[in-house]
């Protein structure tokens, strides 16, 4: 508790120090502070819309970054958020749920946890970060990407995340070291190590990223846990088309029973058509499938990995959006899996109602094969204002 206190100090100090030093326009201040809060309205209902439940959440985010020098700079980022419904009732252990946080520091804290209120609080950027024209280094509370498709990254073995959290823009981070030096004719070195809190949660490797043939290609290898990892990617254009696709194997260290490699592989086109219209389609193979589908909105919860993006075997996704007007748009999307005829349908729309402030309708509805039946399990509504500093 008063690791917190002190976090709360600091973070009202800094806000403070950044208003009075960006008064003076005519230099760059040395704290710069951004963020958002936004409040989102959730109800779900499973089969019968009148089984439904509701829970509402206040989500905050404070970005600090402290320009120390020309090529040294600190950044913390703090996540507030407050939720407050039926919803947590019905979910055992909601607050021990979320503040669940996988780093070597504990930067996080319930400051809340009843039956019906749940307050959380958690640092998941702080690092210093040291740039010039040939060096990059950051050590400390980041986001690694190593992903190029837009929806199933086989080759993101830091960071994985869950596209269906999409109100998690900035995705999560590890406690880590990068270094990455720039090479001639615009390749990339980079080296990561992520420790662990036992020798198996380790993960280390390098990446090679470099330009040929007018597209960018990448390769990595190093240890992913309890894995040997090999794997690239490329990204380049088939005539007006976007081409992208990652693939990683994991090849187990020790081998035991229930120890297995895993070949992951994903493939994704896009193209902007007249009218503003946008298309999309993707792919994803995993050799060692969970199957693993549960109608409580696991999907959203889950904590993926690399080797796992998502439980089924084969899995295709669309999307196609629709621009209606410089401050409005349309998107639909839908994820197929034949593996009991799985199906996840997403439209969303988005408004841009005034300068910094945005809402949008998002639904997540869930459909499959149970029990000799095809049905829907469960279908989620969200609401969601978002003011940005």
């Amino acid at each position: 508790m008063k690791f917190c206190n002190y976090i709360f100090a600091i973070t009202l100090y800094l806000f403070c120090s950044s208003i009075v030093a960006q008064t003076d326009s005519t230099k760059t201040p040395w704290i710069e502070l951004n963020g958002y809060i936004k409040d989102i309205q959730n109800t779900y209902f499973i089969q019968k819309i009148d089984s439904n439940a509701s829970v509402n959440l206040i989500h905050n985010r404070l970005n600090f970054k402290f320009n120390i020098s020309s090529k040294i700079s600190g950044r913390l980022e703090i996540r507030n958020r407050i939720f407050y419904g039926e919803q947590i009732k019905l979910t055992p252990d909601f607050g021990k749920t979320i503040n669940q946080y996988n780093g070597l520091l504990n930067l996080s804290h319930l400051w809340i946890d009843k039956k019906s209120f749940v307050a959380h609080s958690v640092i998941d950027r702080i690092l210093i970060q040291y740039g010039d024209e040939k060096w990059d280094i950051k050590i400390g509370r980041q986001r690694i990407n190593w992903g190029i498709n837009n929806i199933w990254n086989p080759n993101d073995i830091f960071n994985a995340y869950n596209f269906l959290d999409f109100d998690y823009e900035e995705r999560p981070g590890n406690d880590a070291v990068r270094i990455q030096r720039n090479l001639k004719n615009n390749s990339v070195l980079e080296f990561a190590y992520r420790p662990g809190k036992n020798k198996d949660e380790h993960t280390t490797a390098f990446l090679y990223k470099f330009n040929k043939w007018k597209y960018d290609f990448q390769f990595l290898g190093g240890i992913y846990q309890t894995d040997y990892v090999v794997g690239g990617g490329w990204a380049g254009n088939i005539k007006e088309a976007g081409f992208k696709g990652e693939l990683s194997y994991f090849i187990p260290k020790r081998n035991t029973l229930d120890a297995s490699e895993t070949f992951s592989f994903s493939i994704m086109a896009d193209q902007t058509f007249k009218n503003d219209w946008y298309i999309s389609l993707a792919g994803l193979y995993n050799s060692n499938p969970t199957n693993v589908f549960a109608a409580n909105g696991s999907f959203y919860n889950t904590n993926l990995s690399a080797k796992s993006l998502f439980p089924f075997r084969y899995n295709l996704y669309t999307s196609i959006m629709k621009t209606i007007s410089p401050i409005a748009s349309f998107n639909f999307s839908f994820i197929y899996s034949p593996e009991k005829n799985t199906v996840i349908i997403v439209p969303v729309y988005a408004w841009n109602v005034a300068t910094n402030f945005d809402l949008d309708f998002t639904a997540q509805s869930f459909f499959a094969n149970q029990n000799n039946s095809y049905k829907n399990l469960i279908t989620e509504i969200y609401i969601r204002g978002r003011w940005s500093f």
